[in-house]
């Protein structure tokens, strides 16, 4: 045999040029063949093709449709376990299927929902997609188990807050989803019978619910508005946070001091007088608590003209309670040299904590005392009489 082809050199050339083009051909069909298949293939993958979710909720895939050429691409999924139930959705819709762009993959997103009371194991699902000539498979795992997607919480750095009466409180708290998922929750809050509890984003006048990324936190604001009659006390409030299947719920208390306030009046509501230059007069006046609490050590003062002199009896009360009033009486002196007229003073009752305090004005009319009238009288008869006598004997001269 080798002796014949190596007498016919005709024949060597020829096996030669065939095995040249052979190897020619079998160099260049390495990489054409990868071309060929790419030029009519689709390819399908997601990031994170096995996750973990809890019973009642949804697990979500993002796929990702590569195309050597434009078509359209058909989705479908096997082995999806009964009662579950599996949606591709694009652009805001359930679709079946997408037109995949070569460069630009179209947002395909697959849910998975795992109904309730799902029994805890690993579950595997297949996504076809097939268009012109290509096709492609992706298996999914779907790991079911208890408290996996995380959970969401209420905090306040002040769950207590503590004033008197006729106060606005204002807590502040944080949102925290630890989700797999973006999820927008809805906020609420409760108060005690008769107050004003509000719960809101931060820095929202109008909005009820809050968006919260994955992983991310979230901030509300909760005012609470006691009734103007509430009595001192610790009252509970609850703040309440829904969202993805998924509830928080905080606590917070309000402890309310009591409200002080004061009223300084007279018993017949008569706030005016009448005193001579120089002399006493005694003015009655009454203190009441209108507040839900005693007010503390209670001081009396007034504001008065140059040289006029105002004393109280009691000068302090210890403590002003709601409900009968206390007698107070005004030593009022106006001054000596006081001429006829009329005269405003300010009588004030303030608290020694300046929680509570009130003020009245009262009018006084500064008369001419009755001896000097009485003198001057007797000046004038004095004087006609003396004028008579004169007239009497000296008048025939």
């Amino acid at each position: 045999m080798s002796d014949r082809v190596s007498g016919n050199p005709s024949r060597l050339r020829v096996a030669f040029r065939v095995a040249l083009v052979v190897g020619l051909l079998a160099t260049l069909a390495g990489p054409l063949a990868p071309l060929s298949a790419a030029a009519g293939g689709v390819t399908l993958t997601t990031p994170f093709p096995a996750v973990v979710a809890e019973p009642g909720s949804t697990a979500s895939f993002k796929l990702s449709i590569n195309v050597a050429s434009d078509r359209r691409v058909d989705l479908t999924t096997t082995g999806v376990p009964t009662g579950w139930t599996a949606r591709f959705r694009g652009g805001g819709l359930v679709i079946d299927g997408a037109f995949a762009t070569k460069g630009s993959p179209p947002e395909v997103t697959l849910d998975v929902e795992i109904p309730d009371g799902t029994a805890a194991g690993s579950n595997t699902i297949t996504v076809l997609a097939k268009g012109a000539g290509g096709t492609d498979s992706l298996t999914l795992q779907v790991r079911v188990a208890d408290a996996a997607a995380g959970d969401v919480t209420l905090t306040s750095d002040f769950p207590e807050l503590k004033a008197a009466g006729g106060t606005t409180f204002t807590f502040n708290l944080t949102l925290r989803n630890d989700t797999a998922a973006e999820t927008t929750f809805a906020v609420d809050a409760a108060g005690p019978s008769g107050w004003t509890v509000a719960a809101k984003p931060a820095g929202q006048a109008q909005a009820t619910s809050l968006p919260v990324k994955a992983g991310s936190t979230g901030s509300l604001t909760v005012t609470a508005t006691p009734p103007t009659d509430v009595e001192a006390g610790t009252f509970p409030l609850q703040v309440t946070a829904t969202g993805g299947g998924k509830t928080a719920t905080l606590d917070l208390a309000v402890t309310i001091t009591g409200t002080y306030t004061l009223t300084l009046s007279t018993p017949d509501q008569v706030l005016s007088t009448s005193a001579n230059a120089g002399t006493a007069k005694d003015f009655a006046l009454t203190l009441t608590s209108s507040g839900s609490a005693a007010v503390p050590n209670v001081a009396l003062s007034a504001s008065a003209p140059t040289g006029w002199k105002v004393t109280f009896d009691p000068a302090t009360i210890p403590a002003a309670g709601p409900g009968a009033p206390t007698p107070i009486t005004a030593h009022i002196t106006p001054s000596a040299d006081a001429i006829a007229g009329d005269y405003e003073l300010t009588i004030s009752a303030k608290a020694q904590n300046g929680e509570a305090t009130d003020d009245v004005q009262v009018r006084v009319r500064v008369e001419t005392p009755q001896l000097w009238w009485i003198v001057g009288v007797g000046l004038i008869v004095i004087t006609f009489a003396g004028l008579y006598w004169v007239f009497r004997r000296y008048g025939r001269r």
